[in-house]
């Protein structure tokens, strides 16, 4: 795809990624389709603390096999920021755990949908490999769509998600809570763990966002 002596000039880190970033995007379109059809099917209409959809099932199913892989990648020598290895470890453990427990499995589901993010950003990575400059207008594109992509996806799922508890659940979040905490219609410990990952990973996709719309302006600051 790149020819030998393109494949040769890349460092091992870039080499791992060469495949790696073929079955991440694959991950996406999978992984974020299936959350958004979960979601958007009414898969969560009403109530966002007992329904299990099929669909979300095979969302956090396919996300904890990717994680288990791109976990290894980075094992392996990709040398990856402490914030990365967080996300997997977090992301592999909430999938799994909501699996085995299959309640509130809305929050989960709602932050896939950020998966989708993942393919602009690879197609800047695949676009670096064949060379093609900064400041090209392609290559500012890309960078633009994945900011776009990341403010109108990953910065705002975490009020989207708690918005749409909110709206869903009769009595409001103060009501899901006393049905969880006083109720106790599933296990307390369980749902504190997936509203602290809740919370995490809101967190780390404003420090995304805010990387990604910083990467989109560089070339712009120079070319000024």
């Amino acid at each position: 795809m790149i020819g030998r002596e393109r494949y040769a000039a890349l460092k091992k880190r870039e080499k791992l990624y060469l495949a790696e970033k073929t079955v991440s995007t694959v991950n996406a379109l999978v992984t974020g389709g299936l959350a958004l059809y979960s979601i958007t099917s009414g898969g969560y209409h009403g109530d966002v603390l007992h329904p299990y959809p099929a669909a979300a099932h095979y969302a956090l199913g396919i996300f904890s096999g990717y994680s288990l892989y791109d976990t290894t990648v980075m094992a392996l020598g990709a040398h990856e920021p402490p914030i990365m290895w967080l996300h997997h470890i977090l992301g592999f453990g909430g999938a799994f755990a909501e699996m085995c427990f299959r309640e509130l499995s809305f929050f989960p589901v709602a932050f896939a949908i950020s998966e989708l993010t993942v393919i602009p950003f690879n197609a800047i990575w695949y676009l670096s490999k064949f060379n093609v400059p900064r400041t090209s207008r392609v290559m500012r594109v890309a960078l633009i769509t994945r900011a776009v992509a990341f403010l109108a996806i990953r910065a705002p799922i975490g009020i989207f998600t708690m918005a749409y508890a909110h709206n869903q659940t009769k009595g409001g979040l103060p009501a899901l809570l006393n049905r969880i905490y006083t109720g106790r219609e599933t296990s307390r410990i369980f749902a504190t763990g997936v509203f602290l990952n809740t919370m995490a990973f809101a967190i780390m996709n404003l420090i995304w966002t805010i990387q990604a719309i910083k990467a989109s302006t560089k070339g712009r600051k120079k070319e000024e």
